[in-house]
């Protein structure tokens, strides 16, 4: 089932929140004398008044409307779903986001359900016959996007949710930890990453050591065990993110590819819901993933957004890296507009993502994209043919 979150959320009216957040514990809300509500603060447990809503957006404050902000322990700001979270966790109840937005639309009447079928009707605004023709490489494989296995939702409950401090302090915000799902799982100190499909369905956890022990003997990254039962899917036939991205990525047509999930958690933190990042896990885009960028998501430009693996980005090291990098989208570059994110300013250090130095170093790098044309693939594929 996939929740219109776009439409609930902005379909919600002041009686809407007000009835939420009683809901949640809090008396009738005061007023301010700007006619702002102003609630008990039940997003950390408290009886003050400190919570304040700001339905309207406030250039002052540099809210974009329909926005929380507690003055008092918590701090900072939120929307309604971030509140239900926090207000449902200070009572020993932890729920997910996805479970937050349904217990909103529930509550108010406004569970807008969609289909991926009808999202692909009214979004639609390309001629499906010129992508036929377009895709028709990438398509010789006529299988669909292969459907994978669902988890149960249930499983999430079994981990906590709280932002952990390690990602707190690399560039992510606990608005992205809490739109991504992230969870703790204490019985192995590993932080809990979901994993979600085109449709919402939850289709693997990845689970990330803290130890380096752990690290040493099995790797940073791998799929979360529960029961002797590991939650692994296969990775190239998903783009991770893909739930929380996609009506923006169909929006402007335009995708931003990184090989991590925490970089679609710290473009997240920078840009918000217009992030239009995803994930691939690994070091190489699939034929699922083409599939999904070209014909799902439609896409008409592709930012290639790897990590830097060259120290020298003058050296000969770097130019075989680019060379793979060319190598990697030269089936994707006929059909649309490719670009690659290059350092060629030592703002980054080996191995880093183009998102982990902040918002302005990823800025500058989008200023600087290269674009590869055919032109430059067939030179690329010629020379490391030569090579061989």
């Amino acid at each position: 089932m996939y929740l219109d979150k776009d439409a609930i959320l902005n379909s919600l009216t002041k009686e809407d929140i007000i009835k939420i957040v009683i809901n949640l514990g809090s008396a009738y809300p005061k007023a301010d004398s700007n006619g702002d509500l102003i609630f008990q603060s039940v997003c950390h447990g408290s009886d003050s008044w400190k919570l304040y809503y700001y339905h309207e957006p406030n250039i002052e404050k540099e809210y974009k409307g329909r926005t929380f902000h507690c003055y008092s322990r918590c701090s900072d700001s939120f929307n309604i779903v971030e509140l239900v979270i926090r207000a449902n966790r200070v009572k020993g109840k932890t729920i997910t986001w996805y479970k937050a937005l349904k217990y909103i639309g529930q509550l108010t009447n406004k569970l807008t359900v969609t289909s991926a079928e009808e999202i692909e009707k009214e979004k639609k605004r390309i001629n499906d016959f010129e992508w036929i023709n377009r895709l028709k490489s990438v398509k010789k494989n006529k299988k669909e996007v292969p459907t994978l296995s669902e988890i149960n939702e249930n499983v999430l409950d079994t981990f906590y949710y709280a932002p952990h401090e390690d990602w707190l302090n690399d560039n992510i915000s606990r608005e992205a930890l809490s739109r991504y799902e992230i969870g703790y799982y204490g019985l192995t100190n590993q932080i809990v990453i979901p994993h979600r499909d085109k449709d919402n369905r939850l289709i693997g956890i990845r689970g990330r050591y803290l130890d380096e022990s752990d690290i040493e003997r099995v790797g940073k990254y791998v799929p979360l065990q529960i029961n002797g039962r590991f939650l692994s899917h296969q990775l190239g036939s998903n783009l991770y993110g893909i739930n929380v991205t996609q009506d923006k990525i169909k929006s402007i047509r335009k995708a931003m590819i990184l090989e991590s999930e925490k970089g679609c958690m710290q473009n997240y933190s920078y840009f918000g819901d217009d992030s239009f990042t995803l994930a691939t896990c690994g070091s190489n885009i699939t034929l699922t993933q083409q599939k999904l960028l070209l014909h799902y998501l439609k896409c008409e430009e592709i930012i290639l957004a790897f990590d830097r693996e060259y120290h020298d980005p003058h050296s000969f090291e770097a130019e075989i890296y680019y060379n793979k990098l060319v190598k990697k989208v030269a089936n994707i570059v006929p059909y649309c507009k490719v670009c690659l994110l290059l350092d060629s300013e030592n703002r980054l250090p080996y191995k880093a993502s183009p998102t982990d130095m902040g918002k302005d170093v990823l800025l500058e790098l989008l200023d600087e994209k290269i674009v590869i044309t055919m032109d430059e693939v067939n030179r690329v594929l010629k020379e490391m043919k030569k090579e061989k």
